[in-house]
């Protein structure tokens, strides 16, 4: 048996999300089919909430530890927890047959981790204490050889070629006719419907059908009824992999046409009061499930064909304001989703980031990566140019380099990895600095290389003092020969590690004169003593008022780790 990894966090909600993540680096490094690490996804994350939900107190959360092992083509993923055993014989069997809130509440994450999963066994203690394991067991599927992971890059153009057609076409009909086409071609799916409310009589009525080859035209629905009703009735989306396993499904349609559906991925439209204005949805994925990345492109595309609606009845004046407005808005929660939703929990350690872009998108952008080895990737970059171009290469960028992480390769070889990557996939001759650090929570040492980016401020405790440290490497997305070197340092115990982009230190005062790297040096000697958190506060506002007369001209982001003292 091969380990592939082992992860232990605390049994609370907020830590599915950092499980979630743990899952997606393995199968990245398995290359598994996005179906298959659909499923395994959606298996533990059902047996780590049962952990959440009965193991422990809401106000003691114990530890849970997930062990992932492989034999060949099989995984074997170990679930352990000490605290109250979890017993299934006493959860109500789903009941395929049952009212529909029976059935979501009766036993139903049992039926889907007993359906995903080849073997499910569990071995659980009497008393509580444990250790209580649950062991499932799938067979994998891994990609053909040649095939890519999702291409970031035609996410992107889809995302363009909407918002073009949007600014292009001036027929309501054929531009919604227009998106579903791109959805359908972009989330590679067999075909996809758009329903919009009916305001007289309060019924989903279908705008738009693909590969409508069985006659039907119209479908009329109440709001509420099968997946696209309860999408508009709730404002939820909604990911599924087996309709027919699912109660909310109506299976009507498809009795009617003789049409069979598989999955379904569905997400609600809102207009800009965030009244749900309708819904779309799109069916049977090509080969696979539908993934969270396919959730996200179609929540982003969604929000723009509301805004279409929108726009038939807005003079040109309003349409060109909305468009840019809720196109913005947009943009800006699809970066914010790319940035990590927390700083890490590690004992010994404080941390503590900000990130504040100088429109609504940025091109900074910083990250935290578990590596399987335990050490902590830190990495902080800076995208040249500003606004939404800025904003879309950051996204290329952070997937390049995420990707380029999860293969364990050296922050030197992640940056050369990366580096071809941009080169290879985007000809606007923009490029991205950046600072890569695996720290070790254990010794505290730290291996290092830097893509042109600003130094890291070094604050060492033993002598009060700061040192800026660097590696000899330039920008990705600039040269294909590019070469990056890799050095080391320590953190020991009170020693303080400050990385940022040049919108903290170039911001420039009413005489021209910029803030600076003594400056900041300064103001970390300063506030040594504080926390992790304090000192980034303490950081960002010495800037803004050294700049109060000028203001921002730059984004701005700052990630601050405090080994604490002994």
């Amino acid at each position: 048996m091969i380990l592939l990894g082992e992860l232990r966090v605390k049994a609370t909600t907020e830590n599915l999300r950092t499980i979630a993540s743990f899952l997606q680096s393995v199968g990245q490094r398995l290359q598994l089919t996005e179906k298959t690490l659909f499923e395994i996804d959606l298996a533990v994350e059902e047996a780590a909430t049962n952990i959440v939900r009965h193991a422990y107190s809401a106000d003691a959360p114990g530890d849970m530890v997930i062990l992932l092992e492989a034999l060949e083509d099989v995984i074997h993923i170990t679930l352990t927890d000490w605290g109250r055993p979890f017993e299934p014989d006493k959860v109500k069997p789903f009941d395929l047959n049952a009212p529909v809130e029976t059935r979501i509440s009766g036993g139903m994450g049992l039926h889907f981790i007993h359906s995903l999963m080849d073997v499910v066994t569990r071995k659980t203690q009497a008393d509580r204490g444990g250790p209580n394991a649950l062991v499932l067991v799938k067979k994998i599927e891994r990609l053909r050889p040649g095939a890519r992971p999702p291409d970031v890059a035609r996410e992107l153009n889809a995302m363009l070629s909407v918002s073009q057609l949007m600014i292009t076409s001036s027929d309501l009909d054929l531009l919604l006719q227009r998106i579903v086409n791109v959805l359908v071609e972009t989330l590679d799916a067999e075909r996809g419907t758009l329903y919009l409310i009916d305001e007289s009589t309060g019924e989903l009525v279908s705008q738009v059908l693909i590969e409508d080859r069985e006659g039907l035209q119209q479908v009329r629905l109440e709001v509420g009824q099968g997946i696209a009703g309860y999408v508009a009735s709730t404002g939820t989306v909604l990911n599924i992999p087996d309709a027919y396993l699912d109660p909310r499904f109506d299976p009507t349609f498809d009795q009617a046409t003789g049409y069979r559906t598989r999955t379904i991925l569905a997400a609600p439209m809102f207009d800009h009061r965030h009244q749900i204005v309708g819904a779309v949805q799109v069916l049977n994925k090509r080969g696979d499930v539908f993934s969270t990345r396919d959730e996200r492109l179609l929540v982003a595309m969604v929000a723009q064909a509301a805004i279409s609606i929108e726009n038939s009845r807005l003079n040109a004046q309003e349409l060109r304001q909305r468009l840019v407005e809720q196109e913005l808005e947009t943009a800006r929660a699809i970066q914010s989703s790319f940035l990590p939703q927390r700083t890490p929990q590690i004992s010994g350690w404080a941390i503590a980031a900000y990130w504040r872009p100088m429109r609504e998108v940025a091109g900074d952008f910083y990250d935290f990566y578990t590596l399987p080895d335990g050490r902590l990737a830190v990495v902080i970059a800076d995208v040249s140019g500003k606004g939404v171009p800025a904003a879309l290469f950051m996204a290329l960028s952070v997937t390049v380099l995420r990707f380029a992480m999860g293969l364990e390769l050296s922050p030197a070889d992640v940056m050369g990895r990366a580096n071809e990557s941009i080169l290879a996939g985007q000809r606007s001759r923009m490029f991205v600095t950046a600072f890569i650090a695996y720290l070790s929570p254990v010794t505290g040492e730290t291996h290092f290389a830097c893509g042109g980016h600003n130094p890291a401020l070094v604050y060492r405790a033993g002598r009060h003092g700061c040192e800026f440290c660097s590696a000899l490497g330039v920008a990705m997305g600039v040269f294909d020969t590019a070469t990056f070197e890799e050095d080391t340092m320590t953190l020991d115990p009170g020693d303080i590690l400050v990385l940022y982009t040049d919108g903290i230190t170039e911001v420039i005062n009413e005489t021209d004169e910029e803030f600076g790297e003594d400056r900041l040096a300064a103001v970390v000697m300063e506030s040594a003593q504080f926390s992790a958190q304090t000192i980034a506060d303490r950081i960002v506002l010495a800037a803004v008022n050294f700049a109060v007369e000028e203001g921002d001209f730059d984004d701005k982001t700052l990630v601050v780790i405090k080994r604490e003292p002994e």
